[in-house]
């Protein structure tokens, strides 16, 4: 029993740790190297998972540089949610793969709005992995 509990919570709670760390440096790079447009807020999408709080993704449209119009969300677990007010935004998005976006908070930078998605899986996927080494040991 204590064997299948590690085997279980162990590489999920390792795999969790390596895509949000995977999850934030591509991220990050997109963040400094994606081509930044302006776009437009045009609805919000219901982004609320079981009976947790109703949130929402806000869905951006906006136009690439080679011209071409898209609509496209960040993304639940992607960014924090910012002011999602239907309005004027900053879009930055990979010109390999446009439907994949972030958008620029009002104030600059975005760091923040990347970062605190990441810590929040970060520490779910440590406190799986170290539940499971705490109760293997106890079973053992």
């Amino acid at each position: 029993m204590a064997a299948g509990v590690l085997v279980v919570l162990g590489p999920l709670g390792v795999s969790g740790v390596v895509t949000a760390v995977v999850r934030l440096r591509r991220d990050l790079r997109l963040l400094d190297r994606g081509t930044r447009v302006p776009g437009e807020v045009v609805d919000l999408r219901r982004a609320t998972l079981g009976h947790g709080p109703v949130t929402y993704a806000p869905v951006v449209r906006f136009r690439t540089t080679d011209g071409r119009e898209l609509t496209a969300t960040p993304g639940r677990w992607r960014q924090t949610p910012l002011d999602g007010a239907p309005g004027p935004v900053t879009v930055i998005y990979d010109p390999a793969r446009p439907s994949r976006i972030l958008m620029e908070p009002a104030t600059g930078g975005g760091t923040t709005s990347v970062v605190v998605p990441f810590v929040t899986f970060l520490v779910a996927s440590v406190i799986v992995l170290v539940t499971g080494i705490v109760v293997s040991q106890r079973l053992a």
